[in-house]
């Protein structure tokens, strides 16, 4: 089977809309934020910084791929189902006479492709890919009935992963809705809820230790760092580093299940986010991480964590950070000083349970997600030529 340089099967339509255009207002746009890594589903749920009609962008349609040739490492290749504009960090990619859309697209999402875009990437903080040596890249190119059933059975997999995508973002969002109809805002407080400051509940409030990325090791104490709070209020250890073993200060190498690591310093978006740490963990943390213990016969940690994040969604971290260096900061007493709600502990435990069942179904959906996706990959993964391309009605692979 023959393969072809990716400029014979497409071509780039830069057609642009610049601001001030009367046709923008019609047109949706996207932004890279709003594609997901790996899949290609669009989520507008993903505020676009750069959407506001300020900015050139480039026009597509039902017939374009659109890929992301910033940080090429996140895999970001959409097909819209729409016509819009989009922003110049994502090229519309037109397929030629002979090219199935939804072949071309898996075929850019595969792993060797990925490679080939990082490899050949332009800069180091912001990578882009480099779209002249990029449309030069080899690509397979089996005749079109074959692209069609090789999209298909991709297709069907890519929904699989969807379906597991949707679960747990429902799943994730449970606890907050949940908090926000029984309790309501905890700064207006409109259920009159008993009320105090974090201060008041807690046995103690304690920032980490500063570790330079530098002298992280790869067999040490483990050391959490901002990017280790992921969503639905829990740990994501996936990218964890470890610490020399005696860098940290004793008073800040351990963790107890009911601790809360609370997100002190970063950009505004992301101060104020708070994790649950559910078991006993021998390990350090950033100074960019505040440790939150609270007294267990005042405040749940759970129904704590929640409080936090509902005040973090509302934007009361983001109001009213100090900047420390370039960053936006909330120190140990700021965060002594805020509000919290106190309803009975019993009522706290209620609920506390529900988001602990919310949180674990979340976990097993992502758990989920993650086979689907990795069966989706090894699909595209596999050769072109190989096989009739023909997926099980359970969905679980190749027949």
């Amino acid at each position: 089977m023959r393969a072809a340089p990716l400029a014979e099967l497409c071509e780039m339509d830069r057609r642009s809309v610049r601001p001030g255009d009367p046709l923008a207002a019609d047109l949706p746009f996207v932004g890279v934020e709003n594609v997901s890594r790996d899949t290609g589903f669009l989520n507008f749920d993903a505020n676009s910084r750069v959407g506001n009609g300020k900015s050139t962008a480039f026009r597509f349609d039902e017939r374009h791929v659109l890929y992301s040739k910033l940080r090429p490492y996140l895999n970001k290749v959409a097909t819209p189902n729409f016509a819009g504009r989009c922003s110049t960090q994502l090229v519309p990619l037109l397929p030629r006479d002979g090219v199935d859309r939804d072949f071309l697209a898996h075929m850019l999402r595969r792993g060797e492709v990925v490679k080939f875009a990082v490899d050949s990437a332009n800069g180091t903080r912001m990578p882009s890919v480099d779209m002249k040596l990029f449309l030069a890249m080899p690509i397979p190119f089996p005749p079109f009935d074959a692209q069609q059933r090789i999209a298909g059975v991709l297709n069907r997999a890519a929904r699989i992963v969807r379906l597991r995508e949707t679960a747990r973002d429902r799943l994730r969002l449970f606890a907050p809705a949940l908090f926000d109809k029984t309790f309501g805002d905890p700064v207006e407080n409109p259920m009159g809820w008993k009320a105090g400051k974090v201060g008041d509940v807690a046995a103690s409030i304690e920032s980490g230790f500063a570790c330079a990325k530098s002298k992280l090791v790869e067999n040490g104490l483990l050391h959490l760092r901002p990017f280790n709070i992921g969503r639905n209020a829990e740990l994501d250890m996936t990218k964890a580093y470890s610490a020399p073993h005696g860098t940290a200060p004793r008073a800040k190498r351990s963790l107890r299940r009911g601790d809360v690591l609370f997100n002190n310093t970063n950009s505004r978006e992301l101060v104020g986010k708070a994790a649950l740490v559910r078991e006993d963990l021998e390990a350090g943390f950033s100074n960019h991480l505040t440790r939150l213990r609270l007294d267990p016969s005042a405040c749940d940690p759970a129904f704590a964590v929640c409080c936090l994040l509902s005040l973090w969604l509302k934007g009361y971290f983001r109001d009213r950070c100090t900047q420390w260096i370039g960053q936006a900061a909330y120190g140990r007493r700021m965060l002594a000083g805020t509000p919290i709600l106190l309803p009975p502990l019993a009522e706290q435990r209620r609920f506390a349970a529900s988001a602990n069942r919310a949180a674990y179904m979340a976990a097993a959906a992502e758990t989920a997600r993650g086979a689907a996706l990795s069966l989706a990959s090894a699909l595209a993964a596999r050769p072109i030529a190989e096989s009739q391309w023909t997926l099980r009605e359970d969905g679980r692979g190749p027949e």
